[in-house]
């Protein structure tokens, strides 16, 4: 076999560029090598100056990890890119940023507040070293719990952590066997015990090293205060108003941080309105009142302590008709097949809009079942965060079933969860309802879940109640509270053919025991003396990019009169939760006294038809002209036109004045009147004193 000589230059060569490299890819080694070595030689030169206060910083930035993920994943998942510019991604990140050190500051300061006031003697000690031992436990097991409720939360209602989050924490009952039956559960767990468990394990023993570590206590004190003045900066120059990076809401959410967010809804649930937001003169707002609120038909009491007291002349004759409201859980206009939805999830709704008379331009005041039944009962508009169900002095405020008291109504109240939940329970026996039925009455349930017995369940018992209070002799006024249409979305099995535990499915069960209940009823004594009033409490999901979600707020309301007139026509006026109890009273005719805000859609001008909502800490009125004036916490506001076509609000450079002083006169005065336990007619009514608002 011959070989291949090559001539000895080529040789040389070959050999010197194999030389050359060798020496090049040394010298690359070396580098490396070098940069590595500076690095750890930094990395020493911190834990050695920094000493105990280094096992805060490792766990500092572990929380800032979590934080970034977390907050990277929710941007991928639910920003429309498409929506935001570069720019404000990146501030989006910025300010996120922002909020992640001023909370992971926070996050270790019980900690900081050990290591600092202890001596390493006493660091050492057993107590001590359980203690450390348990403290870091407890953050390794919290963080990645906490990311993975926060995102759970996130995917269910489209925010950080608000005050549902912290009003949840006071119903464990609902709320853990929701999370029970909705979520795996035990694999979560194992998914938080393995991240926390493992990094305790990894860490432990390093940490106690360097927590023995001395440190006079001159310089300890220098590090404690130096990182409580970063937090104080922090904290005043970071505010909820700091996430406001773009126009769309779910950036905007994406971009603070849930554990911040949590607690300040929580700190701010409860506060001044007048300090708050814009205010006008007391004289103004009773004017604007009456304007907007008092029309011919009514005999105003000018000396009562409530500008709006009045008596309503229905112009109609006393009607004395039972009454049957039904508030189904989450079911929004987008479900509708009638309003436009294609899926085919509510056949038996639909074919009941042809017995009745079909509201389809009604918005709820709310995106929470307790903000609808405040509305329907009292037609107050919506205080800024929670329900007066919940607040203090919510047991004398006037109502329907106060209303329909004074005409000799029986009053139930019906719901499939427990009564204690959102303050139901309480609320309704203290204003006006006189009988109340809730889980524990069912004896016989067929199913259940985590919020109550099945809607079947629950119109199976009112129509035996029904049947008690028509044997009376008494009409009645009955609201009907559904749960069913909640996640998990579970429900009897045979009554749909779907089994699999989704939103849509959920619709299809809660249509097809609407429909049940108004089938059956048809051979009950009641059914032709009754007004039958089917209306969705709120939209499935807050969604969407605005930042005032107009499309999670249309809701259907359907109302059944007896002798079947009118039969399958609509009303388009555009109304809200408030409107239905005065709506429901111009059925039945005659006068009667009221404190209420909201107005008889059949009898109001639909050029003047108006919806007031809430959502968190903004509110907002939206006229007939699609104009729309959100007030917003620091005394903000803004004014848009709404495309009712895609329920986008486009904002305008300034809010039309007028339009802006009438919703400021609401929210005000529905503060000071409720707050002042005077969201009643003055039983006083005394002629020689017109108090102001």
């Amino acid at each position: 076999m011959s070989k291949l000589v090559l001539p000895a230059e080529t040789a040389l060569n070959l050999s010197g560029n194999k030389a050359e490299e060798t020496d090049g890819s040394a010298e690359g080694v070396g580098t490396d090598s070098g940069l590595l070595a500076a690095l750890q030689n930094i990395g020493a030169s911190f834990h050695h100056w920094s000493g105990r206060y280094s096992v805060l910083v490792t766990i500092f930035a572990m929380t800032l990890a979590y934080l970034l993920l977390l907050r990277t994943v929710m941007v991928i998942t639910y920003t429309s890119l498409d929506k935001v510019t570069l720019w404000q991604e990146l501030q989006l990140f910025f300010v996120g940023f922002q909020y992640d050190v001023l909370v992971a500051l926070c996050f270790v300061i019980p900690q900081l507040i050990h290591i600092t006031l202890l001596s390493e003697q006493r660091l050492q000690g057993r107590i001590n070293r359980l203690l450390l031992d348990l403290t870091w436990i407890i953050a390794f097991l919290f963080l990645p719990f906490f990311c993975i409720a926060e995102y759970v939360f996130f995917d269910e209602f489209q925010s950080r952590l608000n005050y549902i989050a912290f009003e949840y924490i006071v119903y464990p009952t609902e709320v853990c066997c929701n999370i029970w039956e909705s979520y795996p559960l035990i694999e979560l767990i194992a998914v938080v015990g393995l991240c926390g468990f493992s990094s305790w394990i990894l860490l432990r023993k390093n940490f106690h090293s360097r927590v023995s570590t001395s440190m006079h206590w001159q310089k300890r004190y220098g590090i404690f205060f130096s990182c409580l003045t970063v937090i104080a900066i922090l904290w005043s120059s970071t505010s909820a108003e700091s996430r406001q990076v773009s126009r769309d809401r779910v950036a905007n959410e994406c971009s603070w941080n849930g554990l911040y967010s949590f607690v300040y809804y929580a700190w701010t649930c409860h506060f001044d309105y007048n300090k708050n937001y814009m205010t006008i003169a007391d004289a103004e707002v009773k004017q604007r009142l009456r304007q907007q609120i008092v029309t011919d038909g009514h005999d105003l009491k000018p000396s009562s302590n409530n500008p709006v007291d009045r008596v309503v002349h229905t112009g109609q004759p006393e009607q004395d008709y039972n009454v049957v409201l039904i508030l189904e859980e989450s079911l929004g206009s987008d479900f509708i097949g009638v309003l436009g939805d294609k899926r085919g999830l509510t056949p038996h709704f639909d074919e009941l809009t042809k017995q009745g008379l079909l509201f389809d331009n009604f918005y709820a005041t709310g995106n929470r079942t307790a903000r609808a039944l405040e509305a329907v009962m009292t037609s107050m508009p919506p205080i800024p965060t929670e329900s007066i169900l919940k607040r203090d002095h919510s047991e004398h405020v006037f109502t329907l079933a106060n209303v329909l008291a004074g005409r000799g109504y029986e009053r139930l109240f019906m719901t499939g969860g427990r009564g204690l939940f959102d303050g139901v329970r309480s609320f309704m026996k203290a204003n006006g309802f006189n009988h109340f039925v809730e889980q524990s009455d069912f004896h016989d349930s067929i199913f259940a879940n985590a919020w109550g017995v099945s809607d079947e369940d629950l119109f199976r018992k009112a129509l035996t109640e029904l049947d008690g209070l028509e044997k009376t002799g008494r009409p009645f006024f009955a609201t009907i509270l559904t749960v069913s249409n909640h996640r998990p979305y579970t429900y009897p099995e045979g009554r749909i053919p779907e089994q699999e535990q989704t939103r849509e499915n959920a619709v299809k069960y809660a249509d097809w025991a609407l429909g049940y209940f108004l089938r059956e009823a048809q051979s009950h004594d009641f059914y032709k003396n009754t007004i039958f009033v089917v209306m969705g409490d709120h939209g499935a999901r807050v969604s969407g990019s605005q930042l005032f979600p107009m499309s999670s707020y249309r809701v259907p309301v359907l109302m059944i009169q007896p002798g079947g007139k009118p039969v399958g026509m609509r009303c388009s006026t555009l109304a809200c939760s408030l409107d239905i109890a005065p709506t429901i009273m111009g059925r039945l005719g005659s006068d009667y006294r009221s404190v209420f805000f909201g107005y008889d859609v059949l009898q109001t001008d639909p050029q003047k038809g108006r919806a007031i909502m809430q959502h968190n800490h903004d509110v907002a009125l939206l006229d007939s002209q699609n104009r729309m004036v959100v007030l917003g916490f620091g005394k903000s506001s803004e004014g848009f036109q709404l495309d009712r076509a895609t329920h986008q609000l486009n904002q305008q450079k300034i809010p039309d004045q007028e339009m802006l002083h009438n919703t400021v006169a609401f929210f005000q005065a529905a503060f000071e009147l409720y707050y002042s336990d005077r969201w009643y007619p003055d039983p006083q009514n005394s002629p020689s004193k017109d108090q102001e608002i």
